[in-house]
């Protein structure tokens, strides 16, 4: 209510009182003493009178009517705010929940905590109830079970990837591990002994030794290792009598069976050794004979003695038998949002690009995932045919 509106014209009214008070009196002074002596309600009358009538104020004085505010709920904001577009209806036959299948590279790691940004992005972004975490021995496992449609959605390595295709599952690349979104996606297999080992100083010194292989289904950890071996003429195969081969399960176990003296030489994927076995304490430091990425030369327990080519990186692999247009969505998440920087802008996670606390997979240093197609292990499949590895077989 305007309380100033209310006011004016008994405002008004005091003051014409006043003004017809005041010629009054000016009249008296400027008079005989005659005149002062005439009635004095001839000249009051009136005064009292307007007194007690305001509503006879001229019309001229009334308060111009000020124009009515615009009421609030008229204001743009009331109108309906359009609903997200994560809101809209998703379509009836895309799934509500994903089965989620991989073998963790360190043993004791957890499938859920190595990939908790994915999965917290991935069920936001697609509407999903749940993504259920299939956390495989080996991977013949996960092969199996997205052959069988067990499992929609696989982390796999290069060459079980290729083993899986060839064997007959009906997957689709959704996107692939990197570094960074200007990376290549890419990485290497090292060839470890112990750092004061004196007999092994490369790949060749392996003839005869005990050696550590992750699984008969790694790229990095058998099928790239075996490259490198045969060419240093040595026999790479499971029935190997070159070698003692032994199989410790995990890249982080191959290791640090090495670095424990149960294994003469064994192979991991590089940042295992350089970085998360030292950030894990499970080792000190490595020594590298071949490039510089030393670290802790003087309490090293490894060294690095063989480097292989760079191998295509991890794809993580989805089902073709998921509705078309969900696999494309799936694909364009993974490769746009799966990722340090969408993550960390969106409170995902936190920090900054070179250290954050982002769990995308279970590698470290992985900034997130880029898109790729199958063509992209065509170099695995060269590499089958140059081993004859039992595994590349259909």
């Amino acid at each position: 209510m305007n309380n100033s509106a209310n006011h004016t014209p008994r405002r008004r009214l005091v003051q014409a009182t006043g003004a017809i008070a005041s010629l009054a009196l000016i009249a008296a002074a400027c008079g005989s003493d005659d005149e002062a002596a005439a009635p004095a309600d001839a000249e009051v009358a009136p005064v009292a009178a307007a007194a007690d009538e305001p509503a006879e104020a001229p019309a001229e004085e009334a308060p111009a009517e000020e124009p009515a505010a615009a009421p609030a709920e008229e204001a743009p904001a009331e109108e309906p705010a359009a609903a997200p577009a994560e809101e809209a209806e998703r379509p009836a036959d895309w799934p509500t929940s994903l089965s989620f299948g991989a073998v963790p590279a360190e043993n004791a790691s957890s499938l859920e905590a190595d990939f908790a940004t994915t999965k917290a992005i991935l069920e936001d972004e697609l509407q999903l109830d749940e993504i259920e975490f299939f956390q495989a021995t080996d991977y013949a496992g996960v092969i199996e079970g997205i052959i069988a449609n067990r499992i929609d959605v696989a982390q796999f390595g290069g060459f079980s990837y290729v083993i899986a295709t060839s064997n007959g599952a009906d997957i689709s690349v959704a996107g692939v591990m990197t570094e960074g979104p200007d990376i290549e996606p890419g990485y290497r297999s090292y060839a470890l002994t112990q750092a004061d080992n004196d007999e092994i100083n490369s790949i060749e010194d392996f003839a005869g030794k005990n050696i550590c292989f992750v699984d008969p289904g790694s790229t990095s950890g058998f099928l790239f290792p075996s490259e490198g071996l045969l060419a240093a003429g040595i026999d790479p195969s499971e029935t190997s009598t070159d070698i003692n081969p032994t199989f410790a399960g995990g890249h982080d176990a191959a290791a640090i069976s090495v670095a424990n003296g149960d294994c003469d030489g064994g192979f991991a994927y590089d940042s295992m050794v350089t970085t998360q076995l030292i950030d894990n304490g499970d080792i000190s430091g490595v020594i590298d004979t071949l490039e510089d990425e030393t670290v802790n030369e003087a309490e090293a327990e490894l060294k690095i003695v063989w480097k292989s080519q760079t191998i295509s990186g991890a794809p993580m692999a989805i089902s073709n038998a998921l509705p078309a247009d969900f696999i494309a969505a799936y694909q364009e998440v993974v490769t746009t949002k799966v990722n340090a920087d969408w993550a960390i802008a969106n409170g995902y996670c936190s920090g900054t690009l070179e250290e954050n606390d982002c769990a995308f997979a279970d590698e470290a240093d992985t900034w997130g995932f880029v898109a790729k197609d199958d063509s992209f292990y065509d170099g695995i499949r060269q590499v089958c045919e140059i081993t004859g590895a039992s595994k590349c077989e259909s």
